[in-house]
This record gives structure tokens, sequence and C-alpha cells, in this order.
């Protein structure tokens, strides 16, 4: 590339310098024909003054005033340049600093290059230079806030990337949240099953109550921020907020126009115009996480869940029995285990019909869901077995429980077409750390022994693993 060709390509990269000999070119224009215009006038305003002309109008007097207009204006072109060159020079080099500074920090993680403090021009006149200066500091200040602004969606977007639960994906987002907008409180609301609820939140006293407030129910129905700016001499105490509140914004989450939930944050001064953005274009993300993460749960529920009966199902039973086990092995509280069999069911289903012994596993379930505590889990574990799994139960909780699902399971789970025929299982218990076994199916191994030693001794009862 010749040297004509580089100074082109510099040029279309830094068009300043060019634009800077534009301007000295035409103001040295006009400076020198500024002088030779006063040159020419200034013998006839020396008449004017009453000088006599035969010592004006003459061609030495005409070159003298000329040659003076000149200089000065070629005197004025240097100062000029010298004094506005300079600034715009300092200007350049700042310019040229901010662009090495900005795309050092496009691909990078660290701001600090792009800070207002190190690569603003001091504004030291009232002029024009002084005015382009301070214009100047603005883009920069507006250049630092456009990279933090992008550094904290994708910080956001990191931070939703990285779960997939609902309950951590809430906790995180809403503690990202809080740290964009500085807010002293937030909370998420979902729609579960049907149900505004709240499914997170931080600085709330009753968190709860908020998925029923008025500002949430609006901002998900008209699909608009809902803005609280609270006067501040206004004494607030509804038990909702561990602060007193000056602004509460309730932002929804949408999807193509398809509600998914409400962003609730709460600040303890005003919330400004710059933090409100901020949170806006964090919405959106939010919105895809949430409900990616409600469409995760939703599956894990289904594919948790026993088709015919509504119970877990065996694979999720039994993880759910391993977690349980490992606690009570590190802690030595006890755990309760009942396999129970519904007696005769091969009869119902070869009498009755297998829609019968369908109706037949249902019943039974439900009855056996009824009869235990919260925190207990009964899986359909194959067939018609069905395994309890009671945490915390000893050997006196085991039998009052097993004999609780004997006698609902009795009581409540014939169907009409069976007429008389009562539906009854044989159950067989084991606690831990009272049984003292190896493993987990040492531990299963051990309440299946028992439930057969109930059927063997004429089924409809409950009986106690011996070891």
């Amino acid at each position: 590339m010749t040297a004509a060709e580089n100074e082109t390509s510099e040029e279309m990269r830094d068009p300043l310098p060019r634009l800077t000999r534009k301007v000295f070119t035409d103001l040295g224009i006009w400076m020198m024909g500024l002088g030779l215009i006063m040159g020419v006038v200034f013998p006839f305003f020396v008449m004017l003054m009453g000088v006599p002309s035969r010592y004006v109008m003459t061609p030495l007097f005409f070159v003298a005033t000329v040659s003076a207009g000149l200089a000065v204006g070629a005197s004025n072109q240097l100062l000029s340049k010298a004094v506005v060159g300079s600034r715009l020079r300092f200007l350049r080099a700042r310019m040229s600093k901010v662009e090495t500074n900005l795309r050092s920090t496009i691909y990078s993680d660290d701001p600090s290059s792009c800070t207002p403090e190190a690569c603003s021009i001091p504004v030291d006149s009232d002029d024009e230079l002084g005015a382009a200066a301070a214009s100047f500091n603005r883009l920069v200040e507006a250049l630092a806030t456009s990279h933090q602004v992008g550094q904290v969606s994708r910080d956001f977007a990191a931070t939703l990337a990285s779960h997939v639960e609902l309950l951590p994906l809430a906790n995180a987002a809403l503690r990202g949240i809080e740290a964009a907008g500085g807010f002293a409180a937030s909370a998420l609301c979902v729609v579960r099953e049907g149900e505004m609820v709240t499914i997170a939140s931080n600085g709330l006293m009753s968190p709860e109550a908020l998925a029923e407030s008025d500002p949430v129910i609006r901002a998900y129905r008209s699909l608009e921020t809902v803005r609280l700016d609270l006067p501040e001499n206004l004494p607030i105490d509804g038990g909702l907020v561990t602060f007193r509140a000056r602004t509460v914004l309730a932002l929804p989450l949408q999807l193509r126009q398809v509600p998914v939930g409400v962003l609730v944050v709460g600040s303890t001064a005003e919330v400004a115009v710059d933090d409100e953005r901020t949170v806006q274009q964090l919405l959106p993300g939010l919105a895809v996480a949430v409900n990616n993460a409600l469409s995760h749960e939703r599956l894990q529920q289904v594919a948790a869940i026993d088709a015919l009966t509504g119970l877990v199902n065996r694979r999720f039973g039994l993880e759910r029995l391993s977690e349980e086990f490992s606690r009570a092995v590190r802690t030595r509280e006890p755990l309760g285990v009942v396999l129970f069999d519904i007696d005769h069911f091969k009869s119902i289903n070869d009498t009755f019909g297998h829609q019968s012994g369908d109706r037949v596993l249902r019943a039974v379930a439900d009855a056996a869901r009824g009869a235990l505590r919260e925190g207990d889990t009964v899986m359909r574990y194959g067939g018609e077995e069905f395994l309890a799994v009671l945490p915390g139960a000893g050997n006196d909780d085991l039998a009052e429980l097993g004999e609780r699902i004997r006698r609902e399971i009795e009581i409540g789970a014939s169907i009409p077409e069976l007429g008389d025929t009562t539906v009854t299982v044989s159950l067989g218990a084991v606690s831990f750390p009272s049984t003292d076994v190896a493993n987990l199916d040492d531990l299963v191994r051990h309440a299946d022994a028992a439930m057969y030693v109930a059927k063997a001794a004429g089924r409809n009862r409950l009986t106690f693993a011996t070891v």
C-alpha cells in the first residue's frame, strides 16, 4: 500500500485530522481575505480622518497597508491554530483513548478502563470548545453506563442459565436484581396450578399475602408496570416489609403477551428512572427462565407420578427413600418403612375384571395417602404392592401408622362392584436404627420378609421384621 493510500485509510478511520485541516484552511482563507480587505480600505479610512490624499493615495502606502493586513490575517491564523488547535488535538487524544479503552472492554468483564474518570476532558472554558468538552464527557458517561448495563445483563443471564429448578432460580434472580437496582426487598410471584403464589422473597414479612395484593394482580392482568411512590412521611405498618418503603414496583413477566408472573421490588428511596430501565432490560430473560423452570417442574411431576394411582412411582419413591435413609444414617434419627400388598388381588381381577382391579388400586392408594402424616411418602412399588416411607417413625410410631394404613384401607378402599368383598392389605414394617441393617436394600428386604409373614399368618395384619 502506498503512502497516499495509507493516509487515505487513516483519514477514513479517524476523520478528525482531516476536518481539523479543513477548518484551519477555511479559517486561513477568511483571515487572509479579511486582512486584504482591511489593507485596501485603510487608506480611504485615513483620508476620512483628514490626512491629505497626496500622502495616502500612493502605491507605496497601498502596498504597506495591504501587507500589514495580510500580516495581521496570517498572525491571527497562526494564533488560532496554536490556541484552538491544541484544544482540538487534546480532544482527539482523549477520543483516541476512549476508542482504545472501549475496544479493550468489548470482550472483557473489566469496565475499569472505560470509566468517566479515566476518559473525561476538563471543562475549563465557557465557550464552544468548553461546551464540546462537556458534550464529550456526557458521551463518555453514556458509553460507560451502556457498558455497565450490558455487563449486568450478561451476569444476570449467566445466573439464570446456571439454574433449572424453580426455587434456586428465583432466589438467585432476586439477588441479582436487588444488586442491579439497589433494592431493599424483592419477590417473585408465578401462577402455579391456576393460582398466583409467591415462590421466593427477600425482605418481606408476609410474602404469601403479596400474591393476592392489588398491585400484583393489576400488573399480571394488564401486563403493565405498576409503580407506587409513597410519601416519605407516610407511616406504613402493614406487616409486609421489614423497612419503610419509598417506591414499590410490580413488573409483569410475559412471553409473547402471555403473562408468566410478576416481579415485585421495593426500595427505601425513590427508584431512579435508569434503575427501573435496567430492571426492565432483565425481565425478558427472567420470563423465559421462569417459564422453562415451570415446564421442567411440570415434567418432573409427570415423570414422578404413577399414572394409575396418582402416587409417586417406584423410581422417584426409591430416590426419596435413599435420601431419607442417608439422613437417618448420619443423624441416627428413626426411619420407618411399611411395605404392603393387596390381599387376593389376583382373585379380584379374575372375578370382577381388570377395570375393577384398577379401581381397587386407586382406592387403596387414596386410602393410604389419607392415613399418612405430612412429610410421609407412599409409592406404588410394583403391581399391587405399595411402600410407605415414614421419616422419624420409631417402632411405636410405626405400629400406630401401620395400623392406621391397614384400617383406612379396610374401611374405605372397597368399590361398589365388589359387593360384600372387602379389600384388605398385609403389611410388613421395619424401623431403622432399632433394626440393624447394612444398607438400603437390606432395609427393604426386611420389610418384604415381614409382609410375607403377615400373609402367612392370615393376611389383613401388620407384622414387624424380626432380626
